[in-house]
């Protein structure tokens, strides 16, 4: 859950600032993150949902024993460490004594948990606001939140409308 809320809370922000840009799905996702998900176009969707049962079934005969061959279900194999599957690509494990690998999970665990919480207090900023994050935030530490609200919830493209006001702000503290 930690590795999936670290990634979710990096999408979660950058998902936000290079909306109304060509770079994903042709500027066709706009406003708060949390509406990002249902503006998606269902073929990606289709893709998403083939990647992950496949990388779910590489996981799975990994890391646990077939139920046809052991005399319990849900068991682990004996080799197998929980979290490792194999996956290093920057060689961060690589060399690495077990006192050390343990501290690198111990601040993976940490950082999984910060994120967990980030990604909730995302999520319901944005339910509580309707605007997204790093813009609502900067309004409301100049005490213009309301301001923001009224110029630029459900509009066509809050983005836009967001980044002027974000201007507009930062004019506020010159």
């Amino acid at each position: 859950h930690g590795r999936v809320a670290m990634l979710a809370a990096l999408g979660f922000v950058v998902g936000e600032q290079v909306e109304g840009s060509s770079f994903l799905f042709d500027s066709e996702i706009t406003g708060p993150a949390i509406r990002h998900f249902e503006q998606v176009p269902t073929s990606f969707w289709a893709i998403l949902s083939v990647a992950v049962v496949l990388t779910e079934t590489k996981r799975v005969n990994r890391a646990w024993q077939s139920p046809f061959d052991s005399e319990r279900l849900f068991l682990q194999k004996d080799d197998h460490v929980p979290g490792d599957y194999g996956f290093d690509p920057l060689g961060f494990g690589k060399n690495k004594t077990p006192a050390s690998l343990n501290q690198l999970k111990m601040k993976e665990l940490n950082n999984g948990r910060l994120a967990m919480i980030a990604i909730a207090a995302f999520v319901g900023q944005e339910l509580n606001t309707g605007l997204n994050v790093l813009p609502s935030d900067r309004a409301l530490s100049a005490g213009q939140l309301g301001a923001l609200k009224v110029k630029c919830a459900a509009t066509p493209d809050e983005a836009a409308c967001a980044k002027a006001f974000e201007a507009f702000v930062d004019s506020l503290h010159n």
